[in-house]
């Protein structure tokens, strides 16, 4: 998985390492590669990375959406750092499920990712939320007939780092959490992946609770991995874990 963060001008910083995942009124800039990391203790030196330049720098960075083993280590390690605040965040106003609990219960998340800002900036776990975690409804979709989310997302472009849960509400109805930069691109061209008479897709109130559901499992099929790795490889990604 890729890491990525990003810098606006004055409250956002830019490092040579990092790209673009943060939703700003202020221009931002993006680069070509990102930091590479293929073990938990890669991910923990990357997530350090992006905590010292939110530190040094006055700004904000964002980790991807990360799987809850990883995420949880994360979260136990900068819990006490004075000099900046690392807000793991679901989407859907959900909570941390159990340590070493498989299961998720209803109002908990499973795959999430961090906002590490300065300590200063002011930044809350529920404005973390707002900014950086967009839930999108789809409606009318067969669902046991369409391709799985991740295939169908992975076929218009998104990459799965971008996307957190994926939550079957009904046989008609799912939600998912995504990055707010591929949102548009989701309710632009997702429809066309999926079977159903007059899918729709909308952007779901941000103080709206997600609803309880089976979860899809992140994994894409053989062909779509191949296509999205060149497709990483061509766009200068470098693996994250």
């Amino acid at each position: 998985m890729s890491v990525w963060s990003c810098i606006a001008v004055i409250s956002i910083a830019l490092t040579d390492t990092t790209s673009c995942a943060f939703q700003s009124t202020t221009t931002v800039r993006q680069s070509s590669r990102t930091p590479t990391a293929t073990s938990l203790h890669g991910i923990m030196e990357a997530v350090e990375s992006l905590a010292a330049e939110a530190a040094d720098t006055w700004s904000i960075q964002a980790t991807p959406f990360l799987e809850p083993a990883y995420a949880s280590k994360i979260e136990e390690k900068f819990q006490d750092r004075g000099d900046v605040l690392c807000l793991r965040v679901f989407g859907g106003r959900r909570l941390s499920p159990e340590p070493d609990n498989n299961t998720v219960k209803p109002g908990e998340g499973r795959r999430s990712r961090f906002v590490i800002a300065h300590a200063d900036l002011g930044m809350d776990a529920m404005t973390a939320e707002e900014e950086y975690c967009t839930v999108v409804r789809c409606e009318n979709v067969n669902v046991a007939s369409s391709n799985t989310f991740p295939n169908a997302l992975a076929s218009i472009g998104v990459h799965l780092d971008n996307v957190g849960d994926i939550v079957i509400e009904d046989s008609n109805t799912v939600c998912f959490v995504v990055t707010p930069e591929v949102t548009k691109q989701c309710l632009r061209l997702l429809s066309k992946e999926l079977v159903g008479t007059g899918v729709s897709l909308s952007v779901v109130d941000s103080h709206e609770f997600m609803p309880h559901g089976e979860m899809q499992e992140m994994k894409l099929s053989r062909v779509l991995e191949r296509q999205m790795e060149r497709k990483k490889l061509d766009a200068g990604y470098v693996q994250f874990g």
